[in-house]
């Protein structure tokens, strides 16, 4: 089987599916024009922005929290839609239902199967109050963007080498799931072997390459157990 020793995995879009509480998010931000389209739709918008701030901030080296950016988000989106709701409040609703994201089918047999062979962590680009809290009942290590002041694959990938440091371990022995171009990018950075969770079927757009590609966590039992 492959000698990996840890097991670090994305959190959102990986264990858990955030998009499960778009209308949660949305439904006490448009009040009475609330519909599921509508919120659909500035779910969408609302990435856009967060993204093009995000851009912008990696490109100046500095590091922020989720929570500025995200605000930020929340006031250039409210102005173009004309939505009168605080951005402030909007970013709390928005934290707290990124804490109740549902699992994906297979994330709890994943967990258990995986926790009795490997060290398992999470490393998440989040503010520490957007984490659900389950990864305390399984005894998982957390590294997150607020604790170490820096996001996967910036121009320091502090993430990922603190990982490193924290097991003591050599690259080839960890193996990072993701859902994102910053977990495979960044953990490949530091020469820690990657999988890519692609879950909508999207084209991979950079020149590394994800050492694993799957679909769904169920496929991981071919990539720990499989025989060399």
């Amino acid at each position: 089987m492959n000698n990996f020793e840890v097991i670090s995995l994305d959190m959102f879009q990986t264990l858990v599916n955030v998009d499960s509480r778009i209308e949660q998010i949305w439904r006490p931000i448009l009040q009475n024009n609330f519909t599921a389209q509508f919120a659909e739709e500035y779910a969408k918008s609302l990435l856009k922005v967060f993204f093009t701030h995000w851009i912008e901030l990696r490109k100046t080296g500095q590091f922020q929290l989720m929570n500025e950016i995200y605000e930020r988000s929340f006031i250039e989106l409210f102005k173009k839609k004309a939505i009168q709701f605080d951005a402030g409040e909007a970013v709390k609703i928005l934290f707290r239902e990124h804490t109740l994201s549902q699992f994906y089918d297979e994330t709890i047999d994943f967990l258990d199967s995986i926790l009795k062979r490997h060290k398992v962590c999470i490393v998440s680009d989040a503010d520490d109050a957007m984490i659900p809290n389950f990864y305390e009942r399984y005894g998982v290590h957390l590294f997150t963007s607020e604790q170490h002041q820096s996001y996967k694959n910036d121009d320091r990938n502090t993430m990922f080498k603190e990982l490193l440091k924290f097991y003591r371990i050599a690259p080839k022995q960890v193996l990072h799931v993701g859902d994102s171009a910053s977990d495979i990018l960044g953990a490949s950075r530091e020469g820690i072997v990657t999988c890519w969770i692609n879950r909508n079927n999207r084209a991979w757009e950079y020149g590394v390459k994800p050492d694993y590609i799957i679909e769904s966590l169920n496929e991981m039992e071919d990539i720990l157990f499989v025989q060399k």
